[in-house]
């Protein structure tokens, strides 16, 4: 078994960490626009305290990002030279419907998409469109608690349906919401989620959780309806963990982390809540509000396909007090003895990302499709305006090797693989656009001063061979 001459080959990027036009042309308010560039940001992302989403001093990335909006035709074509075939983006909710509460879309948000769907088919680029990408509007999240509401399935099935209507005849591929599990461990960004000092947050959250389930559910239901053809797919974040040692304590909890990650999977793939999840609420005092219909929905509205991101792996143990840790976007985990790091933080394991293509194919027996994976380190563009990336050649070469073994040897249905961030843009969890992923240097700061110029890295050509060989020259 080898790659399929039809594999999508690609790059992915976010609405919300490349467009920019902040309100510009009708666009309203999101809750990825209250994350400032300061060491307050972090503090916003995990652990959500209200009083910082209102700074007037600070800089905020997301308002102006690479400015995408505005320069797509430059960069797709720049995507198109390198010889993409797939491309997936995300439709920034806001920009269609600004409060989330509208009838009508936004005609301007509207006609950009339209042309950037059809920029996309000009070069014969396949578009995977994620529907919504850590993005919900303020006006949710001010009134009705983001996704812990209710109101807010019917809300988001007024976008996504207009979505999935209007475009259904060009887009094949669907992806309704981006990493659903980090609704867990990153709730403001993931679902749009506040907490008060008192309330249960994993009730919250798990709340929130069966409102996305069910909304992803119920636009798979509607897209199948108009087009049995159509390709909807989960997104998992799938970094692959170890237990740090071989005492049954490590892997006991090893167990427990990665439930986090299944359970999303496994209600998507599988139309049911796994029987181990009703432990968990029990213990914690949860209690979900659900409408008669949702298990039915959630039973008959499974997944075509399983996608994921997958940068680095992390070990878990029972008890990590004494234990040496590094920082991987924003989070702490143990550090494994057995792995190189690159500046003092993310732990390279290309290895680890077959063994979670193999933990995923295994337990859903569904299509694969990497849509996320790379690396976010800073560059320096020299003055002839070259970037010399070698280290992000060797971190992509690695993961990539290790893709085609898991097809070649392990049979695995892979759809495509899409690396994140192929131009560079700003960072979800710091904000900052010197965390670079592309293969595109562009010239802005953290605080959005420079020339605004693209630059192919070597990275770029590198890249173009691989996809020319359809990856034969990795071998």
């Amino acid at each position: 078994m080898t790659l399929s001459k039809n594999f999508l080959w690609g790059g992915a990027i976010s609405a919300n960490q490349s467009e920019g036009a902040y309100l510009a042309d009708g666009k309203g308010l999101s809750n990825f626009d209250k994350l400032p560039l300061n060491d307050q940001r972090l503090k916003t992302v995990y652990t959500d305290q209200e009083n910082i989403l209102d700074d007037p001093t600070a800089f905020f990335p997301s308002h102006q990002a690479i400015n995408f909006y505005q320069t797509y035709h430059e960069d797709i074509k720049l995507l198109a030279e390198m010889g993409i075939k797939c491309f997936r983006f995300s439709i920034a909710w806001t920009r269609l419907f600004p409060t989330g509460m509208e009838e009508v879309a936004n005609p301007n948000g509207v006609a950009f998409y339209d042309d950037l769907i059809d920029t996309l088919l000009s070069y014969q680029i396949e578009p995977l469109v994620t529907i919504s990408h850590f993005d919900i509007p303020m006006y949710l999240v001010e009134n009705f608690g983001g996704w812990a509401g209710r109101e807010t399935v019917d809300a988001h099935f007024t976008f996504a349906k207009f979505v999935v209507n209007r475009y259904h005849e060009k887009v094949k591929y669907w992806i309704p919401f981006n990493e659903m599990n980090m609704l867990l461990h990153i709730p403001f960004v993931g679902g749009g989620l506040t907490f008060t000092s008192t309330e249960n947050k994993l009730q919250k959250q798990y709340q929130a959780a069966h409102h996305q389930l069910v909304a992803n559910a119920r636009i798979i239901e509607f897209g199948k309806n108009l087009n049995s053809d159509l390709q909807f797919g989960s997104m998992l974040a799938a970094g692959k963990s170890y237990a740090y040692t071989a005492k049954p304590e490590d892997n006991l909890a090893l167990m427990l982390k990665e439930r986090n990650l299944f359970f999303f999977g496994d209600v998507q793939a599988r139309g049911k809540y796994p029987n181990y999840v009703e432990g968990l609420f029990e213990k914690e005092n949860i209690h979900l509000e659900m409408q008669p219909d949702d298990k039915k929905l959630l039973a008959e509205n499974t997944v075509d396909f399983i996608s994921f991101s997958y940068y680095s792996s992390d070990c878990v143990a029972e008890d990590d007090t004494n234990l040496e840790k590094v920082r991987t976007n924003g989070f702490t985990t143990i550090k494994n003895p057995n792995l190189v790091s690159r500046n003092n933080s993310w732990q390279i394991d290309e290895i680890g990302l077959r063994i979670m293509m193999n933990n995923l194919y295994d337990r859903y027996n569904l299509p694969l499709f990497i849509v996320e994976n790379g690396l976010g380190t800073p560059d320096e563009l020299s003055e002839d305006g070259c970037v010399h990336d070698d280290y992000r050649i060797d971190y992509l070469d690695r993961h990539l090797r290790q893709m085609i073994t898991a097809v070649e040897e392990d049979h695995i249905e892979l759809l495509g693989y899409t690396s994140w961030g192929c131009i560079d843009l700003t960072s979800v969890t710091e904000g900052r656009m010197s965390k670079r992923y592309g293969y595109i240097y562009v010239d802005i700061d953290d605080y959005g001063q420079g020339s605004h110029k693209r630059y192919p890295k070597d990275s770029y050509y590198w890249y173009q061979k691989v996809i020319q060989s359809n990856g034969e020259n990795l071998k």
